[in-house]
C-alpha cells in the first residue's frame, strides 16, 4: 500500500468500540498486509496471491491468526487465464506489458517476462460465498492493470458492503488490454464509492535518464504512467441509496478510515452527522471532536519517525512488529 499520506497511528479506533469485526481484503498481497489495519479490534485480514510459492510463505509467516491467505487467482468469471510471470516478480500479472511503450521508460526491465503459466480465476463473489465471508469494509486491489476484472467479480460485495476500495491505477498503456484510471473511476462512482484520495507516479525517460547519467532519480520528472487511488463512502452524499448495508459498525470504521486517510474534516463532518442522529454517545463525541481538531504532537512525531524509518522495522519478525507497534 503506497498511498503517500497514510496515518499510521490513528487514535479513533481507540475511542470507538466494534462490535463486527474490520474486515479487510487484499487482491494481490504480496508482501502482506499493511500494519496499519492492526489498528483495529477485532479484525479479520483475506488476502489473495496466486502465486502459490508466496502464499505458502505469507501463511508460513503470518503475524496472527486474524490473517490468512488464499492461493487464488480472482477475476470477473470462472476462467483460464495466461499468467506472465516478470523479472521483477512483484510486476507479474494477467496482462502482458505494452512493450512498445513501456521499453521507453527507465526500470522498464522490471516488467521483461521470463515465463508464462496457465492459472484459473473466479470471481470475488462467488469465492466470498464459498468461504462463507458475507462481509467487507475495505478493498486493496493491486493486480497489475486487471483491477477493473476483480472489480466487476465483486460487485456484490462492493455495492452492499465496502466502505472503501485501494487500487492501483493506470494512466497510459502500461500494459496491453488493462483498464485505465477512467474505468476504475466511474465503476466505482456507480457502485456508491467517491474518490478521496490519489498518489500518482511518474517515470522518467530511459534515454533523457541516460544522458543526465542518473544524476536524477528516475521518478522526480516524466509522464504520469500509475499511481494509487482511494475510493470511499460518503453517507450524506447516498443517503437515497437502499442498497449499502450500513449499521452503528460501519459508520464506526469509516470515522477511522476517514482518520487513516488524513481526511479529518471528513471524519468531523461524519462526527456531526450521526451525533445529529443520536448513535455516538456524549464522551465518544466529545473525544472524537477533540481529536479531529487537535492532532497531538505523539501522533505527528510517530508518523513522522515511522515514515523516515519505516524499513528499520522490516528488520523484525512480523509477529514482533506487531507487539512493537502496539507498544508505541
Amino acid at each position: 500500500m503506497s498511498v503517500n499520506n497514510i496515518n499510521n497511528f490513528p487514535e479513533s479506533t481507540k475511542i470507538l468500540e466494534l462490535d463486527k469485526p474490520f474486515v479487510l481484503i487484499d487482491v494481490g498481497a504480496r508482501r502482506g498486509f499493511h500494519p496499519v489495519f492492526n489498528n483495529f479490534n477485532p479484525v479479520q485480514k483475506i488476502g489473495f496471491e496466486p502465486n502459490e510459492q508466496e502464499c505458502n510463505f505469507l501463511n508460513s509467516n503470518k503475524s496472527d491468526e486474524s490473517e490468512r491467505y488464499f492461493p487464488v487467482g480472482l477475476g470477473s468469471k470462472h476462467e483460464e487465464r495466461k499468467f506472465y510471470n516478470a523479472k521483477n516478480p512483484g510486476s507479474s500479472g494477467i496482462f502482458p506489458p505494452n512493450v512498445k511503450y513501456w521499453s521507453r521508460f527507465t526500470g522498464s526491465n522490471d516488467l521483461d517476462l521470463v515465463s508464462v503459466d496457465i492459472i484459473k480465476t473466479e470471481s470475488l463473489d462467488s469465492f466470498l460465498q464459498k468461504i462463507g465471508i458475507k462481509d467487507c469494509d475495505f478493498l486493496k486491489i493491486d493486480t497489475e492493470g486487471f483491477e477493473q476484472h476483480i472489480i466487476d467479480g465483486g460487485r456484490q460485495i462492493i455495492t452492499e458492503n465496502v466502505l472503501g476500495v485501494l487500487c492501483e491505477v493506470y494512466f497510459n498503456p502500461v500494459r496491453e488490454g488493462g483498464a485505465n484510471f477512467g474505468d476504475i473511476h466511474n465503476t466505482l462512482d456507480a457502485y456508491g464509492l467517491s474518490l478521496y484520495e490519489l498518489s500518482p507516479s511518474k517515470i522518467c525517460k530511459k534515454t533523457y535518464l541516460i544522458d543526465k547519467k542518473n544524476t536524477i532519480r528516475p521518478d522526480s520528472i516524466g509522464q504520469l504512467v500509475w499511481g494509487d487511488a482511494v475510493f470511499l463512502r460518503d453517507p450524506m452524499k447516498d443517503t437515497e441509496s437502499d442498497l449499502f448495508q450500513w449499521d452503528l459498525d460501519k459508520y464506526k470504521k469509516l470515522i477511522s478510515l476517514y482518520e487513516i486517510f488524513n481526511l479529518n474534516d471528513c471524519a468531523y463532518e461524519l462526527v456531526f452527522y450521526l451525533e445529529d442522529k443520536g448513535l455516538l454517545t456524549a464522551i465518544e463525541i466529545e473525544a472524537l471532536k477533540k481529536l479531529f481538531l487537535n492532532k497531538s504532537i505523539k501522533n505527528k512525531f510517530l508518523n513522522y519517525l515511522y515514515g523516515n524509518h519505516a524499513s528499520l522495522l522490516r528488520i523484525f519478525p512480523p509477529k514482533l512488529r506487531k507487539i512493537l507497534r502496539k507498544i508505541i
